[in-house]
């Protein structure tokens, strides 16, 4: 015989992740900067020395969004966490599609940098050659800048608020003392932080979406 479920015993909901959200004061209400949609506007074509040009990385996994550091302990790998399985993180180069496709897809790809100085540093370079138009092979997105403390002093501030209208789009994640001791937790990602990772991936699969 069935037995029936007893109407007033209490029903066990699904628990629903709680609502996290970081502090952030450099972009205040904005999700993400937007600057210039393609170099040819900032009248630099053409003027990187040949002996500096960014180094490049071939890449072979063609996905969404291809992540890549600008210089060491970029925090690509927490990046494309962040994306799921839309993105893949390629170290450090500028990423360029390679395999047996063909023709070969145009990577979509974001660049990743520290907020301290060598960071910010290699990030300023970087906008800086990609405004001369050497940087072609794929589509920037933009650029992320990592918090690399918990507090940044003001020379900093300006700094991240200049470099993020530099490129096509910007982004930042503040300091996030759980991402240090352990990978971001999907279903804990600060509201500002996934906002943000949704407007780059709706720019990566259907262009410029305005946001």
């Amino acid at each position: 015989m069935t037995q029936r479920p007893n109407p007033f015993a209490e029903v066990a909901l699904p628990q629903v992740p709680p609502t996290v959200d970081i502090p952030d004061d450099i972009m205040g209400d904005r999700v993400v900067e937007h600057g210039p949609s393609s170099p040819q506007g900032l009248g630099l074509i053409g003027s990187t020395d040949a002996a500096s040009k960014w180094p490049r990385t071939k890449v072979s996994d063609h996905r969404s969004v291809t992540v890549f550091g600008l210089h060491g302990g970029a925090g690509t790998s927490t990046v494309a966490a962040l994306f799921g399985d839309d993105a893949v993180d390629v170290g450090q180069g500028f990423p360029i599609a390679t395999g047996w496709t063909r023709p070969l897809p145009i990577l979509n790809v974001i660049a990743v940098a520290r907020t301290h100085y060598s960071g910010l540093a290699a990030a300023d370079r970087f906008a800086q050659e990609w405004a001369t138009g050497d940087l072609t092979e794929s589509n920037l997105l933009g650029l992320i800048l990592i918090d690399d403390g918990p507090n940044l002093i003001s020379d900093q501030k300006r700094m991240i608020k200049r470099l993020l209208k530099k490129l096509p789009k910007g982004g930042h994640i503040p300091w996030h003392e759980e991402w240090r001791h352990a990978p971001p937790d999907p279903s804990r990602i600060p509201l500002r932080v996934r906002r943000m990772i949704q407007v780059f991936t709706k720019t990566a699969q259907n262009g410029d979406d305005g946001s």
